[in-house]
């Protein structure tokens, strides 16, 4: 059950990653470096906005939900899920402010490492 949970959690992470970044550029005003909150041009690694950020919850909220309905984990640990993959969506933010952008890590390992998070917080959990 464990590791079901874990697979929710990345899976859902990685939606909110994706769905985040893309929204966050699309629609979003004013982003904001995550770690210092200066004013960033859209685009730019560790930049989110509030749009971006909703975005991706209801994005992880989804996943969850199709994971509840096909039956792989039960509703009551959908908050394990679903705080998992935020936390994962913005430790993925974090990275992408502090290592990807001093070139220390590349975006595919970011991406990585933002859903092992995920995966390992709910699987902790």
């Amino acid at each position: 059950a464990g590791f079901l949970l874990a697979m929710a959690a990345a899976l859902s992470e990685a939606a909110a990653d994706t769905v985040s970044s893309e929204i966050g550029q699309a629609i979003g005003t004013s982003p904001r470096l995550i770690t210092t909150w200066k004013l960033v041009p859209a685009g730019t690694d560790g930049g989110v906005t509030f749009a971006g950020t909703v975005a991706g919850v209801i994005a992880a909220v989804v996943v969850c939900g199709v994971c509840g309905v096909a039956r792989l984990l039960s509703w009551k640990s959908s908050g394990i899920v679903i705080g998992a993959a935020v936390v994962g969506m913005m430790t993925d933010s974090v990275l992408g402010a502090w290592l990807e952008r001093r070139r220390i890590l590349n975006n595919d390992l970011v991406n990585f490492l933002g859903t092992l998070v995920a995966a390992g917080i709910a699987l902790a959990l």
